[in-house]
């Protein structure tokens, strides 16, 4: 029996080893400088770079050094909110297309993400010229450096899927891993300055971080239980039986996707500024519009992270898959008839749910954006609420799937073998 004992953690520290090896690889990758690039040609402060540095926190990339892994998570993470923001998915469902072909046409729609921010990051660096190949030295070197974050952002991608289906966490441990690393360098660099108006500003600052725990937390164990009627169930157990929603179903995925989605114009603009001739002009007075620091931007970002949570809570619920699960299985609501009404009945809960964690991303995480133009130099302390939000989230969700993986061991059976049979 001592190997029934010592087996119980073995699914867990299988997937923690497996974990361990993915996130050295990812830690490799990351310190592997990408040849024929020198120094930094747009500086961080810019308004064309606030933008990405901000999505840069919540991708898991790296743009303050060019390496094998700057791009991070970001192509993967815009193909992947794409693919279902678009219902390329559900259009793929219903026509019955094989996985393997929808699986392929996701990958095709993350390289070709991949390429356009690789043009966009390769313009923010001096670019060595390489004296052999079939084009110029300067063109040579651009499709070379292209490559090579294409390829880097694959095998992110290509990580954090074995991560998530070997390992714990999946795409939340290198993204977690970007969003520490970075907030220690950029609050080491943060200069405050002695001014009313920086005071004033550190305490709203203070004040959404400290709301965010709050609520944060607080949405972390806070649910909705909806009673549950089931046919199968002795009448004693009425009462037991409920449907859970928790208070966030969103959780923290509309930050971090509608950073990665409000950039993708973004990068796409940029790029095509500094490949096509005489475009750069016009690249810059949109850029210059649709920066986190002007209206147009700002709102349309807001308006972003509100629609997103909405949707991320009815993705992650799926009101007419647990309906038709509650009707095959014989449970329904008081009052609601099985089928139809009981997704609409869901639904409204979950969309009544998401629309106050909207409110709540909005007026906390989203708002605080907006003097980014005002106050350039708190740019990072600005994001904080949205970067502490992101953290919170990431660990909740990492912190359920640990304790999901050890159900198993919280049983614990004896056996004795006795001269009349076995004991347990």
């Amino acid at each position: 029996m001592a190997r029934v004992r010592d087996s119980r953690y073995a699914t867990l520290r299988t997937k923690l080893l497996w974990t361990a090896l993915f996130f050295v690889c990812f830690m490799i990758g990351r310190n592997i400088p990408v040849p024929l690039l020198h120094g930094t040609v747009t500086g961080t402060g810019t308004t064309n770079a606030q933008l990405l540095d901000i999505a840069n926190i919540a991708t898991g990339g790296n743009f303050f050094f060019p390496s094998l892994f700057s791009l991070g998570l970001g192509p993967w993470m815009g193909a992947a909110i794409l693919w279902r923001f678009l219902f390329l998915g559900q259009i793929a469902r219903d026509r019955k297309i094989p996985e393997e072909t929808v699986n392929r046409a996701r990958n095709v729609l993350m390289v070709i993400l991949a390429i356009i921010q690789s043009i966009s990051l390769m313009t923010r660096y001096q670019i060595e010229p390489l004296p052999f190949g079939p084009f110029s030295g300067e063109v040579n070197a651009q499709i070379v450096v292209v490559v090579i974050f294409t390829v880097g952002a694959a095998l992110v991608a290509w990580l954090a899927n074995r991560n998530e289906a070997l390992g714990l966490g999946g795409v939340t441990m290198f993204i977690l891993y970007q969003l520490i690393i970075t907030a220690m360098r950029n609050f080491e660099t943060l200069h405050v300055a002695a001014s009313p108006e920086y005071v004033h500003m550190l305490w709203f600052v203070i004040i959404a971080c400290v709301c965010v725990v709050i609520i944060g937390v607080f949405a972390g164990n806070a649910e909705m239980r909806l009673h549950v009627n089931k046919v199968s169930i002795d009448s004693g157990f009425i009462g037991v039986s409920y449907l859970p929603i928790k208070l966030n179903p969103a959780g923290a995925s509309p930050i971090m996707y509608a950073l990665s989605l409000l950039a993708i114009p973004q990068f796409i603009v940029h790029a095509a500024g500094a490949v096509i001739p005489g475009a750069a002009h016009g690249a810059d007075r949109f850029l210059e519009v649709w920066g986190l620091s002007s209206p147009i931007g700002f709102t349309f970002y807001l308006v972003l992270l509100f629609v997103l949570t909405i949707f991320f809570g009815l993705f992650t619920f799926k009101p007419k898959e647990t309906a038709e699960r509650m009707r095959d299985g014989g449970e329904y609501f008081d009052h609601v008839q099985p089928g139809e009404p009981t997704r609409r009945y869901i639904r409204r809960r979950v969309v009544l749910l998401s629309v106050l964690s909207g409110v709540f991303l909005v007026i906390f995480t989203g708002i605080p954006l907006y003097f980014i133009g005002t106050f350039p130099n708190l740019q990072y302390l600005l994001t904080a609420p949205g970067t502490l939000m992101i953290l919170l989230g990431l660990l909740w969700a990492l912190h359920e799937e640990i304790a999901d993986s050890r159900l198993g061991t919280k049983y614990v059976f004896s056996f004795r073998t006795r001269s009349g049979g076995a004991t347990a």
